[in-house]
Parts: structure tokens; sequence; C-alpha cells
């Protein structure tokens, strides 16, 4: 009898579920406003195509890290490459301290 009662009332939440104005609308205007997200984007990508700033240090800032994208960025700026070698090049392996130095025998006190 109760799994009874509690399959009709999953049944009955799914079908009110479908049915529902409120979620019909939900629907609408998510899809609403996926569109004009999806337009912005588009609009956006072509203006960054029409100033030609595909290649610009901003358009990989964005998030835009395409390997072709960091490949072109790179030859055309290569001060910038160098820049980074070098910064990347003092981050090498640093010397060890000498915990022991301090004392002539060698031992810590």
């Amino acid at each position: 009898m109760y799994i009874f009662i509690a399959f009709s009332s999953i049944i009955g939440f799914f079908v009110g579920n479908l049915v529902s104005p409120s979620t019909r609308w939900a629907k609408k205007e998510i899809q609403y406003w996926r569109g004009l997200t999806g337009d912005f984007k588009k609009q956006l990508k072509a203006e960054k195509r029409a100033s030609g700033s595909d290649n610009d240090l901003d358009s990989l800032l964005d998030g835009d890290l395409n390997l072709s994208n960091i490949l072109k960025f790179a030859q055309k700026n290569p001060a910038i490459v160098e820049q980074v070698k070098n910064a990347i090049g003092g981050l090498g392996a640093k010397p060890e301290i000498d915990d022991k130095s301090a004392f002539t025998d060698g031992r810590l006190r």
C-alpha cells in the first residue's frame, strides 16, 4: 500500500513538472538568455577578428590559450618571449645552505 502511494506521488511529481507553466516559462527564459550570450560572444569574436587583436597579449590573458594562438603570439613578440625565458631561467636550482658552517666541529647546539 505504501509503495503504491510513494510510486504514485513520484509519478505525479514528474508529470506536474512536465506540464507546469512556470517550468515552461523558465525554460524559455533560459533559452532566451543563452541566445543573447551566444550572440554577444559571436559579436566579440567578430570584433577581435576585425581589429586584428587575435595575437595580442590581452586575448591570451582573457583565456584564449589555444596552442596556435600562443605560437602566433610568440612569433610576433620575441622580446616578450625572451623576458619570460630570462625570468624562468632565474628560477633555477639555488645552492644549498650549509647549516653547519657556523660551527667548527659540525655539530648543532
